[in-house]
């Protein structure tokens, strides 16, 4: 009936209608569907007092008569200029033709598609038209429905996201004016992988000077560009929901990942911190997140780990559809940042880290870490003094005497975090060692350090950059740890210039969680039993087969919780064979051509495995450190040397951690 109805009375041929509804049946019987369903549609339409087919022979035709059709009607509409015709018409459009029906026959759906299409394109002129008319009665914010409309059919309408820029700035509402823009970048990165046109850019720009000069209560200045506050966002991680905020059109991506804890929208409230932001922003699209249990993400997720942290980040970088990016850690964020360097070489820009440190512990070799004593003494001063105005001379000594930064920076703490959360997410970012991963970093790496800072001593950026390959070292003068002290404009210009002359990065290498399992028993002829099984295991935790054999395997991972996951997985399943398990897990770079992996790593879990005994798991000390907050224990069983390879290399059995 509906395609008879849109026939405008014209009359069809029986061969037509037959071939049209049944062209997947034969000839005869085709026919025969079209007489039962037309004897059948006139039965039912019999109530109403009149016939509405219209047959003549071989022809058939449906009598509308009187009777209202809304696509005519809104075909009639829509071709008006009037704007309440206009109005009345996009009401009548209300999704497409038929929406939801679906005929399983081609011409029929050949049929439709073309339909839905011409009706489509006759809404879209329609708003156009609505759109002018309301721009040309100099009503713009009477134009916010259709153009919102328009969007929705034509999403890459940057002319139109400008429409709606104005409108909405016409109406004083400038933040859903630069909110739209933010959507018009979104939709355009996530679909065509291409910027907003100049043009588009120049209106924002242009939007954020008479937002900003409006709230000052005076007039935008010429040529001048200022940074609304961002919408906070959302994306959900394992279950957590992360917030983030992005900033500026550059072309750079850039993902900031601050140390300890943040809150986003209580950063814009210092003129500090906020001036070092919008600088970022002006070369760069600036990303910036609250790590779980922080700021405006999901609080009380539980301690955290470098690998959860790690997926959050990914989970914004791909929300915001970044595709490679550049990271950028300060002080403690930088850790997490060396690690997903590392990890996802495929989704690193570069890596630029100030601040930052390798081990928050003293040790032997690494004698710049705090001591056990000090970082106690550092616990109890967080719970003595959070709350009250911050004590500077350590993170920042030239704003010591500033109360005003020294105020706001307590109360950006206290919306951070809790007391009792921020005590335990400064225990276990000093826990973190990540010295044994710094050689496989293999992306353009640039280090900052304040020569006076007594945070992070300047030895150890210096030690970053003697173990990241090819890292630029630049030490600048003062002693503030916090990236809007004194001088940033210096700290800006260094990255701001790195990021210009930055090569790509390879991708060659990355680096990989190798576990080393050795299968005890297994010549009995069952070995292609217990394969099969631990080949299952193993896809189900994202694991790769490095090697497969009668006698054991090995498999790569992206992260050390995946391959301590699926070791003790297969140790539980292979003891159903009756088979017992010695398995090793050891991270570290490994490089891969042609299907072949190579690397220490490879020797070291192997050793690592020869070590274990009959159902022991273990793990090497690198293992243990970067899964800290994990709920597993760690007993040390000994160290291994391997002729080659510089040691000692400490191990330790995994087990779950006791319940307390």
């Amino acid at each position: 009936m509906a395609y008879l109805a849109l026939q405008a009375g014209q009359s069809q041929s029986r061969e037509n209608l037959a071939a049209l509804l049944w062209g997947g049946t034969g000839e005869e019987q085709a026919r025969a569907n079209l007489r039962q369903t037309l004897s059948v549609l006139r039965r039912a339409l019999r109530a109403t007092g009149r016939e509405w087919f219209r047959i003549e022979g071989d022809r058939v035709a449906l009598d509308l008569g009187d009777a209202d059709l809304d696509v005519r009607r809104f075909e009639a509409l829509a071709a008006g200029s009037a704007s309440e015709h206009l109005e009345q018409a996009i009401a009548l459009y209300t999704g497409e033709l038929l929406e939801g029906f679906n005929l399983a026959e081609e011409a029929f759906e050949e049929w439709l598609r073309t339909e839905r299409e011409r009706l489509r394109i006759t809404a879209v002129a329609a708003l156009e038209k609505l759109i002018t008319c309301h721009i040309g009665g100099n009503e713009p914010g009477a134009s916010i429905p259709a153009a919102t409309r328009l969007l929705t059919l034509e999403p890459l309408r940057e002319d139109v996201h400008r429409t709606l820029m104005r409108a909405y700035a016409a109406k004083g509402r400038f933040n859903l004016a630069l909110a739209q823009y933010q959507s018009c970048a979104d939709t355009l990165r996530k679909q065509l992988g291409v910027q907003p046109e100049p043009e588009t850019r120049a209106l924002y720009r242009d939007l954020l000077s008479r937002r900003m000069a409006a709230a000052a209560g005076r007039p935008p200045e010429e040529g001048a560009s200022f940074e609304a506050r961002p919408q906070t966002r959302y994306v959900k991680s394992d279950g957590v929901n992360i917030a983030y905020q992005v900033t500026g059109d550059g072309p750079f991506d850039v993902v900031y990942v601050q140390g300890w804890v943040s809150n986003l929208d209580y950063a814009w409230d210092s003129p500090r911190l906020s001036g070092v932001l919008h600088r970022l922003g002006s070369f760069c699209r600036l990303i910036r997140i609250d790590k779980r249990g922080t700021g405006l993400s999901d609080r009380g997720t539980g301690f955290p780990t470098l690998e959860q942290r790690m997926q959050d980040v990914r989970a914004v970088l791909d929300a915001v559809g970044s595709q490679k990016t550049v990271l950028f850690g300060s002080s403690e964020g930088g850790v997490m940042c060396m690690l997903f360097a590392a990890s996802y070489p495929e989704r690193t820009a570069a890596l630029i880290l100030h601040g930052a440190y390798a081990r928050g512990l003293w040790s032997p070799d690494y004698p710049w870490g705090r001591t056990r004593e000090e970082l106690e003494e550092e616990l109890l001063a967080i719970e003595r003094e959070w709350g009250r105005p911050l004590d500077l001379r350590r993170a920042a000594p030239s704003l010591t005497d500033n109360m005003v930064e020294r105020e706001w920076f307590a109360g950006y703490l206290r919306n951070s975090a809790s007391p009792a959360d921020a005590i335990s997410l400064w225990r276990w970012s000093v826990e973190i060692d990540a010295c044994d991963i710094l050689p496989a970093i293999r992306v353009p790496t640039l280090i900052t350090h304040r020569t006076g800072d007594r945070w992070v001593k300047p030895e150890e950026g210096r030690y970053l950059a003697s173990r990241i390959p090819g890292a630029i070292y630049v030490e600048l003068p003062g002693d503030d740890h916090i990236i809007w002290g004194a001088d940033s404009d210096r700290l800006m210009d260094q990255i701001q210039r790195f990021l210009v002359s930055a090569p790509l990065a390879p991708t060659e290498s990355a680096l990989l969680t190798v576990l080393h399992v050795d299968v005890q028993g297994a010549f009995s002829g069952r070995a292609k039993d217990w394969q099969d099984d631990a080949i299952r295991q193993l896809r189900a935790a994202d694991g790769d087969v490095i090697d497969l054999r009668e006698s054991g395997l090995v498999a790569a991972f992206r992260q050390p919780s995946q391959a301590i996951t699926c070791a003790f997985d297969l140790r539980g399943r292979l003891h159903h064979f009756g088979l017992d398990v010695r398995a090793a897990i050891h991270i570290g770079e490994c490089e891969r051509q042609g299907g072949l992996y190579a690397g220490p790593v490879l020797r070291l879990a192997a050793g690592f495995a020869d070590c274990a005994g009959p159902g022991d798991i273990i793990a090497s000390r690198t293992v243990r450190d970067l899964v800290i907050g994990a709920n597993l224990s760690f007993d040390l069983r000994g160290q291994l040397d391997l002729p080659g390879i510089p040691g000692p290399w400490p191990y330790f059995s995994i087990g779950a951690a006791p319940k307390s």
